[in-house]
């Protein structure tokens, strides 16, 4: 008995995708290659940062801009800087809650300068651009809870509307450190003649009224340079700040030291 079977050609077929060529002689249908990922970097370690970069010390810089009510930071289109007065409050009140010790800039002077021991859980308090709200909101909460800080000034915008007035940063000196943010809040990426400008002019501005002591800069924008950094190291400076985030401050990174943007939220967020 003869047995037929029925055998379908697509069995014997390949699967894959023929690839011809077009009228120019490109082949079309080739699947792109799969790119290799680049591997994320790896985070120093504390240890690690110590030994290329220390001492180093474990210390978050609190960075804030505005402080103002919601209503206000609405009217005002701030809120994307604004960390408004009832969060700041309870933010503060978190810190003595937890227990932490809110330093001063010469804390960390004296460890990088002096190896003087930072006391356990420091935290160093910043705000950026000295606007007015500074001195209505922020600064009588800092008042209640004795607490130190540091507001960075570009000197030029001062006495304008929405910032603070020259008297206002003299009532406050003391328990506030007022320093140097350049004189118009220019990106010191610039020409080196208009960074050195800028720097000095508010440096001279500042040390007029007694200010700035010790000397501490903070970057416009967050942005720094190599020029910038040996400029301000010539003028004695002692710290200058970035965006950058992180918490660990190391002695041969300080002109570039990293600071935590804080929001409108609890510091457990963030750590703490």
């Amino acid at each position: 008995m003869a047995i037929f079977a029925y055998l379908n050609r697509s069995v014997f077929q390949s699967t894959a995708k023929k690839s011809f060529p077009d009228k120019f002689g490109q082949l079309n249908n080739i699947p792109s290659p799969t790119p290799t990922p680049t591997p994320t970097p790896k985070p120093l370690t504390f240890a690690e940062m110590n030994a290329l970069y220390g001492p180093c010390v474990r210390m978050p810089v609190l960075m804030y801009h505005h402080v103002q009510t919601e209503e206000a930071a609405i009217t005002n289109k701030q809120t994307g800087l604004t960390v408004y007065t009832d969060f700041f409050q309870k933010q503060m009140q978190y810190l003595k809650d937890k227990g932490y010790n809110v330093a001063g800039m010469n804390d960390l002077i004296n460890f990088f300068d002096n190896a003087t021991p930072v006391a356990p859980k420091s935290v160093l308090i910043t705000f950026d651009d000295a606007y007015e709200d500074f001195n209505t909101d922020a600064f009588p909460i800092l008042k209640e809870f004795d607490y130190k800080a540091t507001v960075f000034v570009p000197t030029g915008l001062m006495d304008n509307p929405g910032y603070l007035s020259w008297i206002q940063i003299i009532s406050m000196n003391g328990s506030i450190l007022f320093a140097n943010h350049t004189w118009s809040h220019k990106n010191v990426g610039v020409l080196k003649a208009t960074m050195e400008y800028e720097i000095s002019t508010a440096d001279t501005q500042l040390s007029e009224r007694n200010l700035n002591s010790p000397k501490i800069f903070s970057y416009p924008y967050g942005l720094d340079s190599g020029q910038s950094e040996k400029y301000l190291a010539s003028l004695e400076y002692k710290a200058a700040f970035t965006t950058i985030p992180g918490n660990i401050l190391c002695k041969k990174q300080r002109f570039s030291l990293p600071r935590i943007r804080i929001g409108s939220t609890s510091l457990s967020s963030y750590g703490f």
